[in-house]
């Protein structure tokens, strides 16, 4: 099994997807205002979507980071480096629980995402 990073800001951690983070992904998904591609989700598709973060993790060596608040253990989001088939070049993507936006942690992740995807990921 490779090894992956884990990430530690001031309030969050940001490590490789688990499966104890899929029930509030798939409602960060579900929820009317999720910002993706598509619209909301099922937890079916919720799933599928899943599964690209720990794959791409696999056969990229890279990609978004499930997004930890520290002080509770509880999933908050996701964001890191992605960069899909066909795609112009790598960015630094995140989506977020509806119960975690407005805190500042998608600017906190997405800061020491990107300090990962140039200085150790050598993405830059």
């Amino acid at each position: 099994m490779a090894q992956f990073p884990t990430i530690e800001t001031q309030r969050l951690l940001l490590r490789v997807p688990e499966i104890g983070d899929f029930g509030r992904y798939a409602e960060t998904l579900a929820h009317p205002s999720a910002l993706h591609i598509g619209g909301p989700m099922g937890r079916h598709e919720a799933w599928r979507r899943f599964l690209q973060m720990p794959g791409a993790w696999h056969v990229q060596g890279f990609a978004m980071f499930s997004v930890i608040e520290k002080a509770s253990g509880r999933w908050m989001g996701q964001a890191g480096p992605w960069c899909p088939a066909d795609w112009p070049g790598t960015e630094i993507g995140y989506s977020f629980h509806p119960d975690a936006r407005g805190k500042g942690y998608a600017t906190e992740a997405c800061a020491a995402a990107m300090d990962y995807a140039f200085e150790r990921a050598g993405l830059g």
